[in-house]
């Protein structure tokens, strides 16, 4: 496809003038045809009035400009002196042979040698008066009113053009600032200067909207430098202590059954971060594919994952309270076992005596009876990387969280008098 390189203002400026034209050809032809009647209503106005006010013997004597007056009386037929000059003929008589004078008030027009007449007819007791004009007087109502109008048109589409253009002009300034502030929204000492004037328009709208855009990349950006610092230290503290006690071991300070014993300790550590970190990215995958349209009885799932965790802490008491045996709800084993695991995970390191999960039809509570959470965070909780005292790696609740949005369900925290609450809602 070709491309065109035509600024706003030439194209607001050829728009104008292409308008301006438009007019102009519609004034030229249309309002002609259209005004017509009116210019011939004021020439049939022009003629009738003096009909009843002129005396026959101001016809050798007064000078009629415009209008022809002729008068039967006694069978004598008088004309106004200036019939020549406004008919221009030599013999009006030929004129009359074009005009209904048998009506007692005739009006119209004829044409005549390529000029258009207009008459007027009145006919009282014995007298017939006829008044009549070219279309002299005709042109000249319309060439004055195209006079008086087509300035003021010109006038006015100049006018407009000029605050066109300096509207243009305006908003070309306001379409550079945002141009600027897109090219440089990564940049956080990047300001733009506000003007003096400002409309709330459509622009300024959309002036807010990329400040909002930009906030929002430099919080991602900054999320995004948090988390690789917070990835890079989580992977970095096992193998740390993995090359300490290697380099222990050859400086003969650490035995080799030690070395293995803690290599293989701090090697779990890592693996288990490996995998919540791809279940963290795997939340991402699926939240472009997942297709939200498989359910399962939930009440099953729990039991089984609780009796895992049975074996790595079985001094806590664990509670199912359920409505029933059955509970639906949307999602897929996978999706719910990550849930259950990483909030009962999450439970088992608080709990001091007991972990109740209660399962109802519109939502689900997974209580422990541990200390509360710190309020500084709890509106964070569910944050990558945001972790309490006895924390793992941060990315387990945020696991949880992403998993539930995924199902178009809820989760939320609540602290309680005694012990902790996170509810999920359908």
């Amino acid at each position: 496809m070709r491309k065109i390189s035509f600024s706003l203002t030439k194209q607001l400026f050829i728009i104008t003038i292409v308008s301006f034209s438009i007019l102009f050809i519609s004034l030229i032809i249309v309002l002609p045809k259209s005004l017509t009647p009116f210019f011939e209503q004021t020439v049939y106005s022009y003629l009738e009035q003096p009909l009843e006010i002129f005396d026959i013997d101001q016809f050798q004597d007064t000078y009629f400009k415009d209008i022809v007056y002729i008068q039967y009386k006694d069978d004598e037929t008088f004309v106004s002196i200036n019939y020549k000059k406004v008919l221009k003929v030599n013999d009006y008589k030929k004129l009359l042979e074009y005009i209904d004078s048998d009506s007692n008030h005739a009006r119209g027009k004829f044409e005549y040698k390529n000029k258009v007449y207009y008459y007027i007819v009145s006919n009282r007791g014995i007298d017939k008066k006829i008044a009549i004009t070219s279309d002299s007087y005709f042109n000249s109502l319309r060439n004055n009113m195209y006079a008086t109008i087509l300035p003021l048109i010109v006038i006015t589409f100049l006018i407009i053009l000029l605050l066109l253009l300096l509207w243009s002009d305006l908003l070309l300034i306001k379409i550079g600032k945002l141009k600027l502030k897109i090219n440089n929204m990564t940049d956080e000492n990047f300001n733009v200067t506000k003007n003096r004037l400002e409309f709330n328009d459509e622009l300024k709208l959309l002036d807010e909207t990329v400040d909002d855009m930009k906030e929002l990349i430099l919080s991602n950006e900054k999320y995004r430098r948090e988390m690789y610092q917070n990835i890079s230290h989580d992977f970095k503290t096992p193998i740390t202590v993995v090359i300490s006690y290697v380099e222990a071991y050859h400086d003969g300070i650490k035995d080799a059954d030690s070395v293995i014993d803690v290599s293989e300790e701090q090697m779990n550590k890592l693996e288990k971060k490996v995998k919540t970190l791809l279940d963290f990215n795997k939340i991402t995958y699926l939240q472009n594919s997942y297709k939200n349209d498989t359910s399962i009885n939930i009440i099953p799932l729990i039991n089984n994952c609780i009796e895992k965790y049975k074996v790595i802490n079985n001094k806590l008491e664990y509670i199912v309270k359920k409505d029933s045996d059955k509970c639906i709800y949307k999602g897929n084993e996978e999706i719910w076992e990550s849930v259950v695991n990483n909030l009962l995970n999450n439970a088992i390191r608080y709990a001091k005596k007991q972990i109740i999960i209660t399962v109802k039809n519109d939502k689900i509570i997974f209580y422990n009876d541990g200390d509360n959470i710190d309020k500084s965070i709890i509106n964070e909780i569910f944050m990558p990387y945001k972790k309490g005292k006895k924390g793992e790696n941060g990315l387990g609740l945020s696991i949880v969280k992403g998993n539930i949005d995924l199902l178009k369900y809820k989760i939320n925290v609540k602290n309680k008098k005694v012990g902790v609450e996170f509810i999920i809602t359908k």
